[in-house]
């Protein structure tokens, strides 16, 4: 099971062993969050930042969100609910400016440092062309914006705090199987045909009309599943159209595995599968753990998502426009 140690104003404090623990990481939830319930301690409701401990090495840290207290009869005990890091820039606005040429330091100095982030992991080369901050958009948007334009991707912050422009996780490849290094109980296969985009429709010319047309090589032609781009004035392109396909052929398959112990892995890990029923699958990623535990047992339950940017973008071919 997790332990957990919290910061108050006199310093450190060592948690007692948890009643319950639920802990949630969704990649593609900016913050991780942790609901913990554990025999009262003095000083527990002074506490401001959660750590919590796979072992030795810590796999959450955040500011916490709620205490409560619980009396009942001679037994007390205290329920924390803390977020990731990533809640911070959440629940933060940033200043409205425009940033011409921006490289990742400028960035990280005045939408992260301020906030408590240490550092990055990233080049630190500019991203050529603007990036304007509108009012009422958050700290998460602006570093969400500019590592969409830059890397193509999302940025991710890992439970421990570090911050990952690209999104990219480089670590142990988990594979899951039988006679693979990670076990399960159940399995669950699931095929979403209502998530995979058909095409996408492009205005690239002056005028009204969405002349131009991306299919998805991969979509089932009896389903018809259509958006539509402005590449002109609604800040659309090509590469939006792309990106709008690929992930929705990423979504539309997942796996879902129960482990009946801890595994605190972090989102965004490749993995692979080897089952006899559902099959063998290269090419996942971890999309979503649930942990939970209690006094009598502990158990994750593990998603698995086709990672999206193997699909290959459309060919030239697909791109044509309607006369």
């Amino acid at each position: 099971m997790l332990k957990f140690k919290m910061t108050t104003h006199s310093g450190m404090l060592l948690l007692p062993s948890p009643v319950t623990v639920v802990y949630n990481s969704e990649f593609s939830v900016p913050a991780d969050d942790v609901t913990v319930e554990f025999p009262y301690i003095k000083g527990c409701e002074d506490g401001d930042f959660l750590y919590g401990f796979d072992g030795e090495n810590l796999v959450f840290k955040g500011q916490i969100d709620e205490i409560i207290t619980k009396s009942s009869g001679e037994k007390i005990t205290v329920k924390i609910t803390a977020r990731s890091m990533a809640s911070v820039l959440l629940d933060n606005e940033a200043e409205p400016c425009i940033y011409f040429n921006a490289s990742s330091s400028v960035i990280f100095e005045r939408h992260l440092q301020p906030f408590g982030f240490n550092g990055y992991i990233g080049d630190n080369n500019p991203y050529f062309g603007y990036i304007k901050i509108s009012k009422g958009m958050s700290q998460w948007q602006v570093l969400e914006n500019y590592c969409v334009n830059k890397y193509g991707k999302k940025p991710r912050i890992t439970g421990d705090g570090r911050v990952i422009l690209n999104g990219g996780i480089n670590g142990e490849v988990l594979c899951f199987g039988n006679n693979e290094s990670y076990r399960y109980i159940s399995a669950e296969s699931r095929i979403k045909r209502y998530k995979v985009i058909s095409d996408v429709r492009l205005k690239v010319k002056q005028g009204n009309r969405y002349g131009s047309v991306i299919k998805n090589s991969l979509a089932d032609t009896r389903l018809v599943r259509r958006r539509y781009v402005d590449a002109l004035t609604g800040g659309g392109s090509v590469g939006t159209a792309d990106r709008i396909i690929s992930t929705s052929n990423g979504n539309a398959f997942e796996i879902e595995l129960v482990c009946p112990y801890m595994l605190m892995c972090e989102v965004g890990n490749k993995a692979t599968i080897n089952d006899e029923v559902i099959g063998s699958y290269d090419g996942l990623y971890v999309h979503k753990i649930r942990y939970t535990a209690d006094s009598k047992s502990e158990k994750t339950v593990i998603t698995l998502k086709k990672d999206c940017l193997l699909y290959t973008s459309p060919s030239p071919r697909d791109l044509s426009t309607s006369r």
